[in-house]
């Protein structure tokens, strides 16, 4: 490591070091770090502002909502005004960038906002309301960006940014995140070329070992800063360095890199998180906390899996044995809970936690309950499971046994489940509405993450939601009315102690305490669809407290030697409410 006098230099010298010390020499090294140091912006007035317990992520497509006479972001806009209003205060606005595939991230521009979608005021607007995540899609670009083109033309700007070979290479010992052929032969001005597409023919891998490569997304990243972004999510970031004989993910590289984006997000604005989304096993994924310098936010993705594998099965055993050694996150470092995305329920993050003989038998059941699936190639070219394609509400259809009549129960017991749990809440929009599995939409686009992608029209959703005897309104104000409660308990900080309790099987239960040591609330749920009386010598009461549930409202006598719970109810109790 370099010692200098300007500590700013010195982090960033010791940054690129890292990344480039086996392909720059020092003098190349010292004077990238100087031209990073030129792109920087003054620190902004702003002042850190850490998670709390009052922060909600939303999760949505920019036209998810959408209308005929405006554009999608203004009525994103217009929603979040009248509907959520100060509920949740995080939006996730998946790529608005001009694409060609998967859902956004095949970008062809950008550093544009797609005009089907509105234009970069309609998102500063929303900033002044909701702060805004915004994805930073480092890994590809599409095929037809202006970069690849430039790229098979053999100049202009893009050239040299994308990773191939002038010949078909042995790939065998990369992980791979989908099953098909990881080379794709592209033809150029310069005969044919071998690119890297880890995710499609269609998204064509950068090559982050040129510099250039590192100072456009540098560029990018202040580019959405000044746009409003607070929150940067760093898509399929694993993946990001290549190196032959290797297994090309989670490299060391890839960790200085959100390193030093960390170090230049913080100079220029500390309000700024960066969250990584790499669904992995569960200890790969911790890695990007770093020594708290580099993602200040990483995907929980190994809970909603387990969330639903314990509820359809009425059994918490392998949850519980997970959320036991589950570390905490250090100060200002945060997990992201979530039940759903934009895309499936992943399963790559059950590796080691599940029985494979349980995993089969979730398998079995989300597939009764509509679910497609996606593969990818594991070890020896065998195909394996990596995402169940699903909407959430159609998850809970019923248990291992079939289908029954307590799907909404255990769909709110799910939320309240990971609205209690340590980290930050992130609720996919479909799940404010309980939308079903969209069958039409994937006949007609045969991409299966599209069964849990539906849209709605503002007008006819606005209905929904003011018409109390609809599917969508039940659902949308119960969620919304445990976000509230939520929002109020100093117990439910993303950075609380958590204890898991041991109720056996039909119980699963965390105790939260406040950092002030004030609030303790004990979240017990019942996770089976019979009624189980819990014994209160389980659980550490203060006979001196008085204890209430917070959901409701009813006074918890203590001195009583059990707790009845119906089928999926469960409880917040708290000696402050």
């Amino acid at each position: 490591m370099i010692k200098h006098a300007n500590k700013k230099f010195e982090k960033i010298y010791n940054d690129v070091n890292a990344i480039y010390s086996y392909i720059l020499t020092s003098s190349e090294i010292e004077k990238l770090s100087n031209n990073i140091i030129k792109i920087l912006k003054v620190n902004s007035n702003k002042k850190n502002a850490n998670i709390n317990e009052k922060d909600i992520l939303l999760i949505t497509y920019a036209d998810t909502i959408k209308s005929k006479k405006k554009k999608p972001l203004v009525i994103l806009h217009t929603f979040l005004k009248n509907f959520i209003k100060n509920s949740i205060n995080i939006v996730h606005i998946l790529p608005y960038y001009p694409s060609s595939s998967d859902g956004g991230f095949a970008v062809t521009d950008f550093f544009k906002v797609d005009s089907k979608y509105g234009k970069w005021n309609d998102i500063k607007k929303i900033s002044k309301s909701y702060k805004i995540m915004s994805d930073v899609v480092l890994n590809h670009a599409s095929s037809k960006s202006i970069w690849f083109k430039n790229f098979l033309k053999g100049k202009g700007k893009g050239k040299d940014y994308f990773l191939y070979y002038d010949k078909n290479i042995n790939t065998k010992n990369v992980t791979r995140a989908r099953s098909h052929k990881l080379i794709q032969k592209f033809h150029t001005n310069k005969g044919k070329k071998y690119v890297w597409c880890t995710f499609s023919k269609d998204q064509v891998d950068f090559d982050f070992k040129n510099p250039d490569v590192l100072i456009v997304f540098i560029k990018l990243i202040l580019f959405l800063q000044n746009k409003g972004i607070d929150f940067f999510r760093f898509d399929a970031v694993a993946f990001i360095w290549k190196r032959l004989d290797t297994s090309c993910i989670n490299l060391d590289q890839t960790h200085a890199i959100v390193r030093l984006f960390r170090t230049i997000l913080g100079y220029s604005n500390k309000c700024s998180k960066i969250i990584t989304e790499t669904n992995l096993p569960f200890h790969e994924n911790l890695s990007y906390f770093g020594n708290s310098d580099e993602a200040q936010i990483i995907y929980n993705f190994s809970l909603a899996p387990l969330i639903i594998n314990t509820l359809v099965k009425g059994n918490s055993a392998a949850f519980r044995r997970w959320s036991m050694s589950m570390p905490p996150a250090k100060d200002n470092n945060c997990y992201l809970n979530f039940l759903a995305t934009h895309d499936g329920i992943g399963i790559r993050p059950l590796e080691g936690v599940l029985k494979e003989a349980d995993l089969k038998i979730l398998l079995k059941t989300l597939k009764k309950f509509g679910s497609k699936f996606t593969f990818r190639k594991a070890k020896n070219n065998k195909k394996v499971v990596y995402e169940a394609n699903i909407s959430l509400f159609d998850c809970f259809s019923g248990t291992i046994k079939g289908k029954d009549n307590y799907a909404y129960n255990r769909f709110y017991n799910a939320h309240a489940i990971m609205l209690s749990f340590e980290g930050l809440p992130g609720l996919y929009i479909h799940s404010l509405f309980g939308t079903k599995n969209n069958f039409d939409l994937l006949k007609k686009t045969k991409l299966n993450r599209s069964i849990n992608r539906s849209s709605y029209y503002y007008e006819h959703l606005k209905d929904i939601l003011n018409n109390k005897d609809t599917h969508s309104y039940k659902i949308f104000r119960h969620i919304l009315n445990l976000i509230d409660i939520r929002k109020k308990q100093i117990a439910f900080h993303p950075n609380a102690t958590q204890y898991t309790l041991n109720l056996g099987n039909n119980f699963f239960g965390i105790w939260r305490q406040s950092i002030n040591k004030n609030q303790s609330i004990f979240a017990i749920y019942n996770v089976t669809n019979k009624l189980q009386k819990l014994n209160t010598k389980k659980i550490n009461f203060l006979s001196l407290e008085s204890w209430v549930d917070l959901v409701s409202l009813q006074e918890i006598d203590n001195k009583k030697s059990y707790l009845s719970f119906s089928p999926y109810q469960f409880m917040w109790i708290s000696n402050k409410y």
